[in-house]
């Protein structure tokens, strides 16, 4: 669950830092005083830097070869988020892959251990 909620944070930074790059580039290029006055790059900022926290957090209390693999799911709320949000649908060979990136994760998450 800890690392859903991950990916969940992740993929709400990525929508984050998609505006703040519309607002800093939104004169057609790259200004100082841009990068310094942008709200949605601060937050931007703040949730990756909470993320990175949460992260280490996660990595103290599970193996990183079963919590990295979930970290991918990112990419899933990232498009559930953009759809609801930005009312921007992806396509659906999007939606198939990463139908076959989840089916990836429940093969990975199958434990051997008998």
């Amino acid at each position: 669950m800890l690392t859903l909620l991950f990916a969940m944070i992740m993929g709400s930074g990525q929508l984050v830092l998609s505006q703040a790059s519309k607002e800093v580039f939104a004169l057609g290029g790259l200004s100082i005083n841009a990068l310094l006055t942008s709200k949605w790059l601060w937050l931007g900022i703040f949730i990756y830097g909470f993320s990175m926290i949460f992260w280490v957090y996660i990595l103290s209390r599970f193996d990183v070869k079963y919590a990295y693999p979930i970290s991918s799911t990112a990419i899933f709320f990232t498009a559930i988020f953009q759809a609801i949000i930005q009312r921007n649908m992806p396509s659906g060979n999007y939606w198939l892959g990463l139908a076959l990136v989840i089916a990836g994760l429940v093969v990975l998450s199958i434990d051997k251990k008998v």
